[in-house]
């Protein structure tokens, strides 16, 4: 999922009466306050793009399978137990009996049907269409070559989903826990008219029909989005927070002011200026663990100068990570040399084109391209969205290539929704880009990358690439698998559509108060599991 960090700032009514301390009321005891970092666009699981919609889909909305917020195991969600053949091609998942909409109506196996049906529609043209494809003909069907009823995925009775795969996949019950795969209520969508529509209401305070532990309450714009406990859900009498508010506070010192005063009881981020004051607090509201994240840069190969592969080359090996990791994280162990972290989904990658700083290769690639000393270059823009830290980023890698090559970058920096934009339709030569995976496997971020992949904004084929994506897909025998997806990786740090710079971590800080928050490599999170003092 589209890894996002977040500027400057919106008033917020909560803070602007400076450090009041609680309100009480709504935003009382029984409130788990959180930052959000940003207003998400949507709250469609099927069109979520980054994790500011997803942070609060997992309290609407509940998947067929959960995720141990400790381990990462799957847990029972929406079903009850599942079983799965001894090929492992057939996964058969028998629903809670007990499984109630907002609305109080049942969560039957064909709203999961429903939702499979909807995703794999061209028309919605959903970010997040790939995490179907391991089912039966599912890509096949989404590409116009099959109907629907060859795709693997069917209700046997009315509480029972049966689905079929192309090919085993090992992490496919980790993949049932993204909010992609959430139930649908047809119903509801059509009501307002959003089957295949991105501009549809039905996802507003009082439209939203949800299966998860809470229920929208509230959306104000540019303030907050309140969500309170489903009466109808399992857990409605556990003990959870009775409300959640997010609060897209996206300025990064305003969120540090706002915790500090009391009126948030966690953070989405931390400024990397606090991490060595926090780090050597005994308060111990600072939370930090390893993610899985990479935090890199696109190249535009559809178009000049960037479809040089020496230019991108000369791009990648004139920038100092080390340096960049120190304002970042104020720790160098995270420079990333490859794409994919290390250990994801036990991968470690071991190739031969793992990136360090090489300013006489990159000077020579550089001249390789065709401009010696920066000659001849065509003017070149880095994009990026608005954000203190990545602007910071920017200007440093800027520096950096003026530094080594002697070539003048310039700077864009542009409001989410118009960043979103101009990635998608390719209106960029470089652009800012990262990734946290969306389960715990190289495969969701090296999948990003795959030919005809909609997340592949820099627009790059690589026959070779793709092949030993295929194989890797194809390839029942573990080792042999992540050779495949190590070739691959290989292939990708050699033609460089992408420039790594640095490894995600997770940043927060969590109030004394709040117990049950466990951080993990995914940052997720189940609300209903957590204890407020």
């Amino acid at each position: 999922m589209e890894a996002r960090l977040w500027p400057c700032a919106l008033a917020l009514s909560l803070l602007a009466a400076g450090c009041g301390g609680r309100s009480g009321g709504e935003d009382g005891a029984g409130t788990l306050r959180l930052g959000n970092a940003a207003e998400p666009n949507t709250l469609d699981p099927q069109r979520m793009m980054d994790f500011s919609p997803i942070f609060i889909a997992r309290g609407l909305f509940e998947c067929l399978v959960l995720l141990d917020d400790a381990t990462l195991c799957p847990l029972p969600g929406a079903a009850e137990r599942w079983e799965i053949s001894e090929d492992g091609l057939v996964y058969r998942f028998f629903l809670r009996p007990d499984g109630r909409w907002s609305n109080g109506e049942p969560v039957v196996a064909e709203d999961f049907v429903q939702a499979a049906r909807r995703i794999l529609s061209p028309r919605l043209a959903s970010p997040t269409v790939d995490l179907y494809f391991p089912l039966k003909n599912a890509q096949a069907h989404y590409e116009g070559r099959v109907p629907w009823d060859e795709v693997g995925i069917r209700a046997r009775d009315r509480m029972t989903l049966e689905i079929s795969l192309e090919r085993p996949t090992p992490y496919f019950l980790a993949l049932l826990a993204h909010p992609a795969w959430s139930p649908i209520p047809r119903p509801c969508i059509e009501a307002h008219g959003g089957w295949e529509r991105w501009d549809s209401d039905w996802t507003r305070p009082g439209n939203l029909v949800s299966n998860g532990p809470y229920r929208l309450e509230e959306w104000r714009v540019g303030d907050r989005i309140a969500i309170g406990k489903n009466p109808f859900h399992r857990s409605a009498g556990d003990g959870g927070p009775e409300r959640v508010i997010f609060f897209p506070i996206v300025d990064q010192q305003t969120e540090q002011n706002a915790f500090d005063c009391g009126e948030l009881d966690a953070t989405a981020t931390v400024p990397a200026e606090l991490l060595d004051e926090l780090r050597g607090r005994a308060d111990g509201t600072l939370q930090e663990t390893e993610s899985l994240g990479c935090f890199y840069y696109l190249c535009n190969c559809s178009r000049p100068p960037l479809d040089n592969g020496h230019l991108r080359r000369a791009l990648a090996l004139a920038i100092d990570r080390e340096e960049l990791c120190r304002l970042i994280h104020r720790d160098v162990r995270f420079a990333a040399g490859n794409l994919v972290p290390a250990g994801t989904g036990g991968y470690r990658y071991g190739g031969r084109e793992t990136l360090g700083r090489d300013p006489r290769m990159a000077r020579e690639e550089l001249a390789a391209a065709g401009f010696p000393g920066g000659a001849g270059l065509p003017p070149m823009t880095l994009t990026f969205n608005h954000s203190s830290l990545h602007r910071l980023v920017a200007q440093a890698v800027q520096e950096m290539w003026r530094r080594e090559l002697g070539i003048a970058v310039e700077l864009r920096c542009e409001d989410w929704k118009a960043f979103l934009h101009s990635r998608r339709v390719g209106n960029f030569a470089i652009a800012r880009g990262g990734w946290v995976g969306d389960f715990n496997d190289p495969l969701t971020f090296l999948g990003l990358f795959v030919g005809d992949s909609p997340n592949n904004f820099v627009r790059w084929r690589d026959e070779a690439y793709d092949g030993e994506m295929r194989a890797a897909e194809e390839e029942e025998d573990r080792g042999e698998r992540l050779r495949h997806l190590e070739s691959a990786e290989d292939r990708l740090l050699r033609e460089m559509p992408i420039i790594p710079l640095y490894f995600e971590t997770h940043k927060r800080r969590v109030a004394e108060r709040v117990r049950g928050w466990r951080p993990n490599l995914l940052d997720y999170h189940l609300y209903q599991n957590v204890r407020l003092r």
